[in-house]
């Protein structure tokens, strides 16, 4: 009995024994092997972005990623083995960083190193084949943009995992990147799926196809322009914006400095202030293309017409401020035509003192300043607006921004505030997204209006105006043989950590063509040129250079027009009831429907009554 007793005894001590090997000493080898089960996430090709006119601008191509299980390479504390040895020679790689990467995974608490990815479908292949110790290789795709830079403050790029950081990329990630899958396999003790093994599998969704309103062309116009221009002024950049008012399509967008997505070392703190979407995000006091605005908006109220005269002194004297005329001069009495051609601050501030704050600041709301224009770029903001609701206002803010400073808008503010003028008073946002393209079909998006900012006939008459800025003065700039043009520069101060920087500017000249059938609004902004800084003798120069390629391209062939000065000392009758009478889609056939119903049309327009302090 006692021999049995003994037996019983002795078995329970070997099987302690084998238990605490099991469950402390080989703990860690025993719990690698009963984990043999792995849940990988799967993804689909990320969508295409596509020209209006279906050319490739970013595309997803098959790639491969290469991984490491660091609690199979955690039993040799990371240290060198074959299999890191003979996957660094794969991947061209030091091993002593192959290896960093997979600790410091493991240190973080991971066990699922990504050591490499973008690899060929050939490498890819060879290191699944060679089955090394704990590394697994996994199908997937990489981003290629096809024309490098082109277009990047637009498109912007993605990360290494293939989810958007900037641009578009970045707005519409979850449209592009579709649905991820999971994919549950098991797995032998190298990491490698057991070719018949239990597996499960939730299919992914591809992702969509977006279709944009830029042209590539167009796109290489604006860009190759700009840089040449930069290069001229030896400015610090610039934008050149081109936007079809019928519908709102930005044709082109580009903007310096810039950056390639395929080579963008996003390690670099300067490279992160290259992803924004400036032309949306960065504000600045317009200057003098402001004006087209104030005026527009003192003959909407019928408190001028383009022949409406006041007395130019050079200097307006407000409060303790004295503001005068960019160039110092005076001219006595003048008309309102006159007032745009010459420029003169002196002549805003009175149009603005006679439109009064409260009207003035409606009709800003009116187009679009202080709010987003609601494009899609990320990080679009509404700009700078104080009016005379804020404590902060004064009556020399209302004159200063009369002229442009002292307001701080966006260059798409800019563009949408021109269209608005060429589409006959309508505001439209800007878009430039058209379609989304899925197996299902295609998803196609209508252009967006908002509520009539000033009446047709202003529209006509402030066009009639803008066209006498340009075509009316001889030898202007921007004017272009062959086609009439309507347009203003603009001239604004630098603000550096609050002050205003003497000798430099952001040189600017906006306006559309032709100007009695407008189909392109263009805008061109040289930031800092170097020996001049006058937007007439910088920008305007520019802007017509770009109008003699793009009207034709555009279909709107040249006729036998010519800018004669002479044409342009009386302001034309305009028939506001006859224009009326006819609906918008029989005004202009090729617009899209993109204008206000007819009730919003019949709404009287706003009276306001001006406050005393208005009025002073």
């Amino acid at each position: 009995m006692w021999a049995v007793i003994a037996l019983f005894f002795g078995l329970a001590v070997v099987v302690v024994v084998r238990l605490v090997m099991i469950q402390v000493i080989e703990h860690e080898r025993h719990e690698t092997q009963a984990d043999r089960t792995w849940a990988v996430e799967t993804k689909g090709p990320r969508g295409a972005i596509l020209d209006r006119n279906g050319f490739p601008l970013a595309t997803s191509i098959d790639a491969w990623e290469v991984h490491v299980d660091t609690r199979l390479w955690a039993r040799s504390q990371f240290q060198p083995t074959d299999a890191s040895r003979r996957l660094a020679q794969l991947l061209r790689a030091p091993e002593s960083v192959v290896l960093a990467l997979a600790a410091q995974t493991h240190r973080e608490g991971g066990h699922d190193a990504l050591i490499a990815y973008g690899l060929s479908n050939a490498l890819g292949a060879q290191i699944h084949a060679e089955t090394l110790h704990g590394v697994q290789v996994r199908k997937t795709s990489t981003r290629r943009y096809i024309e490098g830079s082109m277009a990047a403050p637009v498109i912007g790029l993605v990360g290494r995992d293939e989810q958007g950081l900037a641009g578009l990329e970045y707005q519409l990630d979850g449209v592009l990147g579709g649905e991820a899958g999971l994919l549950v396999q098991e797995v032998d003790g190298l990491g490698q799926p057991i070719p018949f093994g239990p597996r499960a599998e939730l299919p992914y969704e591809q992702g969509a196809s977006v279709v944009l309103t830029i042209d590539r062309n167009l796109q290489w116009l604006a860009e190759s322009t700009l840089k040449r221009a930069v290069e001229q002024w030896q400015a610090e950049g610039g934008h050149i914006i081109m936007m079809d008012p019928r519908n709102g399509d930005i044709l082109a967008l580009a903007s310096l400095p810039t950056y390639n997505p395929m080579t963008i070392d996003l390690d670099l703190p300067e490279s992160m202030a290259l992803l924004r979407s400036r032309a949306a995000s960065d504000i600045y006091e317009p200057g003098s293309t402001m004006k087209v605005v104030t005026m527009a908006a003192a003959i909407d109220a019928g408190i001028v017409s383009p022949d409406t005269t006041f007395v130019d002194t050079g200097a307006v004297v407000i409060g303790d401020r004295t503001i005068k005329n960019f160039d110092l001069s005076y001219h006595g009495e003048q008309t309102m035509t006159q007032v745009l051609q010459r420029s003169l601050n002196t002549g805003s501030v009175w149009i603005a003192q006679q439109l009064g704050a409260r009207s003035f600041y409606e009709y800003l709301y009116r187009f679009g300043f202080g709010d987003s224009t609601h494009s899609g770029l990320p990080g679009e903001i509404g700009g700078v607006v104080t009016d005379s609701t804020d404590i902060r206002w004064s009556p020399a803010q209302l004159a200063t921004d009369s002229f442009g400073q002292g307001i701080a808008v966006t260059p798409l503010q800019i563009v949408q505030a021109y269209a608005t003028i060429a589409r006959g008073g309508v505001p439209i946002r800007p878009r430039l997204v058209t379609a989304v393209v899925t197996d299902e079909g295609v998803q196609r998006f209508e252009p967006q209006t908002g509520t009539r900012a000033i009446s047709r006939e202003t529209s006509a008459t402030i066009t009639w105006m803008m066209q006498a800025v340009v075509d009316g003065v001889l030898g202007h700039p921007a004017q272009v043989d062959g086609w009439p043009v309507a347009g203003k520069s603009g001239t604004s101060d630098v603000v550096e950590v609050g002050d205003y920087l003497e000798g430099e500017s952001l040189a600017s000249f906006a306006g559309f063509a032709p100007a009695d059938d407008p189909r392109v609004v263009v805008y061109v902004r040289i930031d800092r040129p170097q020996g001049e800084i006058y937007g007439g003798i910088v920008a305007a120069p520019i802007f017509s250079d770009l109008m003699a390629q793009v009207l034709p391209y555009l279909g709107v062939p040249p006729t036998a027009y010519v800018a004669n000065p002479d044409a342009w000392h009386t302001a034309p009758t305009i028939d506001a009831a006859a224009d009326e009478e006819q609906p918008d889609d029989e005004r202009r056939e090729d617009a899209l429907t993109a204008d206000v119903d007819t009730e919003e049309e019949q709404t009287p327009p706003v009276t306001y009554i001006q406050e005393e302090e208005d009025q002073e």
